[in-house]
């Protein structure tokens, strides 16, 4: 047990440089905070040039939170949870650093419990910036990092399948293209109601909606228990796959 600490504790040492010295994965955390400031400063102004009143824009304000908080949960798990993992695991691939550790007698499990500790990391650190770049209030930030955690486990999973099957950092970026869009369709709920239907039921869709009712200080009421079931539903599949195709694919490579 000591000796899976210690090495899980190296690992998690190792693969957090290569995050900062990796340039894909080091601007991959950045761009959901730019995001952020980018939607802060065009909401600003579109609310400016329409002549809105700040009565106006203080009864829309849940609104507007919903969307900023609720987008970043999105775009900061499905650019940093995803491609923190399949990046990572790819260029070892790549440059067979994985190979030679698992000839010196590093499991598997251990490079997956490394590159996930590393990627809820980011996700977490990524996730308040952004939270308070978005200028959200502080009775909001503990439901919001926790949403951000248990929303990133379903991506992560499959990023972890797709980065064993990954052959190199070229074939990571295709397959985390897919990843990303499905993590950003809840985003797209703003645009009807039956768009907003569909995306309350993707991955991403209960942790959206949840952060919906955190900000409306409804988080603990009926309203939560369909998108909390479609959210555990999602981990649980996610969960699945992983223990479905782990073992042939850490085999295999």
């Amino acid at each position: 047990m000591n000796a899976t600490i210690r090495k899980v504790r190296a690992l998690a040492g190792k693969d957090f440089a290569d995050l900062i010295k990796n340039p894909t994965m080091f601007v991959v955390c950045l761009m959901p905070i730019g995001f952020m400031v980018l939607y802060r400063f065009v909401i600003g102004d579109a609310a400016t040039s329409a002549g809105v009143t700040m009565g106006e824009l203080a009864a829309a304000s849940e609104e507007i939170a919903t969307f900023m908080l609720g987008s970043s949960l999105c775009m900061t798990i499905g650019m940093v949870a995803s491609m923190i993992v399949l990046y990572g695991i790819a260029e070892e691939k790549e440059k067979h650093t994985l190979r030679t550790l698992m000839l010196a007698n590093v499991r598997a499990s251990e490079v997956v419990i490394s590159k996930s500790s590393v990627a809820l990391l980011a996700v977490t650190v990524v996730n308040a910036a952004c939270f308070f770049v978005a200028e959200g209030q502080l009775s909001w930030l503990a439901p919001y990092l926790v949403l951000g955690l248990v929303g990133a486990l379903p991506v992560m999973f499959v990023s972890l399948v797709l980065g064993l099957a990954c052959r190199d950092q070229m074939t990571a970026g295709f397959y985390s293209v897919p990843v990303l869009l499905v993590a950003l369709v809840p985003m797209l709920g703003m645009l009807s109601e039956g768009a907003a239907r569909i995306a309350s039921f993707s991955p991403l869709g209960g942790i959206y909606e949840l952060m919906g009712l955190a900000i409306e200080g409804a988080l603990f009421t009926e309203a939560a228990v369909v998108p909390l079931i479609v959210t555990m539903a999602w981990i649980a599949a996610g969960a699945l796959v992983f223990a479905a195709l782990f073992r042939r694919l850490a085999r295999d490579n």
